[in-house]
């Protein structure tokens, strides 16, 4: 589900997002432009009543309001009053400060709300896509999500994230890719936007730290040299045959066409110049999963490649390394 009504704006740039809906922009708009596309209101405060004793009467409840939309009264949801909202506005100042550039040179990569204004987030590409030294196919384009829910059900985050948001599938799943790599920082309900920005440059810079490691460790995959031998100990490994007494022919057939995939995918154009690699056995493992692994519908596969938390790269990783060394 992309959860976009009517009432919620959105863009992406250059490429479209898979839905079809949001404006296309063939450049990165400005603050403004973007502003006025995806998030052309605030949230704002209203009282909350419930009924009274007596017949006809009314009574404020204290410690509740309700979240609107500026622009048309929307109702949002009904939260905690003390919770510290922070407005579209104060979404963009943070974007702009943690990107620490010239003014108007934010790359706005994408922008949006969902269920009417009740979510909305900012994706921002970063200038410099990281390099995995060695991969010819090794640029990857990081981003940094802000996002934020003005109903109560979600705080106020950053995410460091390879998942571009379009959708509230790709919300869920940047927040779960962040929260995988260690790269989601939750903002505290404080009522300053300059403290909220000091919290969003440490996120940030803890962010870059963690794609640093990433990439090193990416690079030292890419230095492990494997046989055809190692090739075939990993792929037999990643798909264990069982014991024979709990296995069958089918069970038996559905192994060994899972191992022959990965042998294409190794061969294949994605693992050009990485095939006989610690590195490239994980990235043919991750393809293999994402894409390729039996799933009973499109959206099974999707949830379980980008929604579901598994340990797929983690035990790729581990599998890659010790096969390399023997």
């Amino acid at each position: 589900m992309h959860n976009l009504t009517e009432r919620d704006g959105l863009f992406t740039v250059r490429e479209p997002a898979w839905h079809g809906l949001g404006q296309v922009l063939t450049e990165y708009p400005t603050r403004e432009e973007a502003q006025k596309i995806a998030h052309n209101w605030e949230p704002i405060r209203e009282p909350v009543y419930r009924k009274g004793l007596a017949i006809g009467s009314y009574e404020e409840i204290p410690d509740q309001v309700l979240q609107a939309r500026s622009d048309d009264g929307f109702p949002l949801g009904v939260v905690n009053k003390s919770l510290e909202t922070v407005s579209n506005g104060e979404m963009y100042d943070i974007a702009e400060a943690i990107q620490g550039e010239a003014k108007h040179s934010v790359m706005y990569e994408t922008g949006g709300s969902l269920l009417g204004g009740r979510k909305v987030w900012l994706l921002i590409r970063l200038a410099q896509p990281l390099m995995v030294k060695g991969d010819p196919h090794g640029a990857t384009i990081a981003y940094y999500a802000l996002q934020n829910s003005h109903d109560g059900t979600g705080s106020f985050r950053g995410q460091g994230t390879t998942v571009r948001i379009v959708c509230d599938n790709t919300s869920r799943a940047a927040d779960l890719d962040a929260s995988v790599r260690g790269t989601e920082f939750v903002f505290r309900h404080t009522s300053g936007v300059h403290e909220r920005i000091e919290q969003a440059k440490s996120a940030l810079a803890g962010w870059r730290n963690s794609l640093q490691v990433w990439k090193e460790t990416n690079e030292r995959l890419l230095q492990m040299d494997v046989e055809d031998w190692q090739v075939t100990d990993f792929i037999e490994r990643f798909v264990p045959m069982p014991p024979p007494h709990l296995s069958s022919s089918r069970v038996e057939g559905n192994v060994n066409e899972a191992r022959g995939t990965l042998r294409t995918i190794l061969g294949g154009k994605t693992c050009e110049g990485i095939a006989f690699t610690a590195y490239g056995l994980v990235q043919a493992a991750v393809e293999y999963h994402q894409h390729y692994r039996k799933a009973q519908s499109v959206e099974s596969r999707f949830k379980r490649a980008y929604l579901d938390k598994s340990r797929i790269i983690t035990d790729a990783v581990e599998l890659a390394e010790e096969v390399s060394v023997r």
